[in-house]
């Protein structure tokens, strides 16, 4: 109110009124942007390292979502519903042989593991067993590497993770079962379907999925 009365009386001859919106820099603009109305009502931490490897243009938003609730160890494993009480199980429904926790299933667990390493490996060696690990080896690894390249890791870590955590669930809620074959497939085949729809930016640029099946040019 006190602005307000530093201000003259409208006045035609001035023109019209208008409306402008300030955005984070602080220089008024024409027109509204929601991403910058969101930038200054939000509140700003420094970006996590592995954030690249969750969010990125060819995600699929429920493999992300899952990767993030994985690396920030919020999803309802075993021993975090056995510590909020709940009277259940500990070990790993996946392997049988350790308790079943983030670290475990994503991937120490021998059934997750083999998956991860059989087809990551294709693409660079020696892949880590942890997802914060994982992230890191995809983003910085020391090779030189292709932008396409670390697109499909990045993809491949997320459908690795997401099919781990529904083979997990289906083999504690419908007590059905399949074989680290059958989920590699399961992976191998919505890799393909995702990569599908990313055509060449350029008649002598391989696509994707080009990339993707020169590397898994085997028998799954």
């Amino acid at each position: 109110m006190i602005a307000l009365t530093d201000l003259g009386a409208p006045d035609i001859d001035k023109g019209r009124d208008s409306f402008l919106w300030r955005n984070a820099s602080g220089v008024f603009c024409p027109t509204f942007s929601s991403k910058e109305t969101w930038e200054q009502l939000r509140t700003h931490s420094p970006q996590v390292p592995w954030a690249d490897v969750v969010w990125f243009k060819e995600h699929v938003p429920r493999f992300s979502f899952i990767t993030w609730l994985a690396i920030l160890a919020r999803l309802p494993t075993r021993d975090r519903l056995r510590r909020w009480g709940m009277n259940i199980p500990a070990t790993c429904v996946l392997c049988s042989t350790r308790d079943e926790s983030h670290e475990h299933l994503f991937f120490q667990c021998s059934f997750s593991s083999e998956i991860w390493v059989f087809l990551a490996a294709k693409f660079l060696p020696n892949p880590p067993d942890s997802l914060a690990a994982a992230s890191s080896w995809i983003l910085h690894h020391s090779l030189p590497m292709n932008a396409k390249v670390i697109t499909i890791l990045k993809l491949l870590l997320q459908s690795v993770v997401y099919h781990t955590w529904k083979e997990r669930n289906l083999r504690i809620f419908t007590a059905v079962e399949s074989t680290t074959s059958v989920t590699r497939l399961a992976v191998d085949r919505t890799m393909r379907n995702r990569l599908l729809s990313f055509p060449g930016s350029a008649l002598n640029s391989p696509s994707l999925l080009q990339i993707y099946f020169s590397r898994l040019s085997f028998p799954m």
